[in-house]
């Protein structure tokens, strides 16, 4: 996207109400509805985003913009779609396949993936299978159930980015207990990579994979940011 304007500033409507200026005129979603932030951590994370050096605005970089746009322009007006698509995840979750063999790669996905079950089983108040091998299984009606009445309580902005992470990252468990704040960055990353990271230390590391593992860990630290402000 090329940029436009000249100046940008916060323009502050009150203590929970703050807009983005872009030459005087107020920044909006990409559908036109109103960009309201609703606090100064949010308005500077955006503002910084959108006051590239750069004539061109490169679009990946804009993720608190699109997360609130999201909210705004989409979720507000499709809030089960994307409740549905992340309920989806359930029944793949990353976390609820376990490897048969090698005894280490077991031990290691046992001892850091079980202290998550055990959170999210906390959360819903039933048990979360877990499953040996590859093969599609299914978790039980009432784990979709509780699970979707927990999500559904959630805030449009929350929906946005719970949805963002679970498609970044392949686990809706390891997401919610993001969005909770039940993790550091380093143990999001960790976690949402063990397996590879494991294979790494093991067999050695490979260059394609490690890139793209980085650009993952500077988006999710992003959003893990997003949550701290909101």
């Amino acid at each position: 996207m090329k940029k436009f304007w000249k100046t940008i500033e916060i323009k502050k409507v009150s203590s929970k109400e703050f807009y983005i200026l872009l030459d005087n005129t107020k920044l909006k979603t990409p559908l036109k509805n109103e960009l309201i932030l609703s606090n100064h951590l949010i308005a500077k994370e955006v503002l910084k985003e959108w006051d590239q050096s750069s004539d061109i605005i490169n679009t990946d970089d804009l993720v608190f913009y699109g997360l609130l746009s999201t909210a705004i322009d989409r979720v507000r007006e499709e809030k089960n779609s994307y409740i549905n698509d992340i309920i989806n995840f359930i029944d793949t979750d990353l976390i609820c396949y376990r490897a048969d063999s090698p005894i280490d790669l077991v031990s290691h996905q046992n001892k850091h993936w079980d202290p998550i079950i055990l959170l999210i089983e906390k959360y819903i108040n039933t048990n979360v299978s877990v499953f040996k091998g590859v093969m599609p299984s299914q978790q039980s009606s009432k784990v979709h159930h509780r699970f979707k009445n927990l999500i559904v309580e959630l805030s449009d902005v929350q929906i946005s980015v719970l949805h963002r992470i679970t498609n970044l990252v392949g686990s809706v468990f390891l997401s919610l207990c993001i969005l909770k704040k039940d993790l550091t960055n380093k143990q999001a990353f960790e976690l949402s990579f063990l397996d590879e990271l494991w294979q790494a230390e093991n067999w050695g590391y490979e260059e394609d994979a490690s890139a793209k593992r980085k650009k993952v860990r500077t988006e999710l630290n992003r959003l893990i940011l997003f949550i701290n402000c909101i």
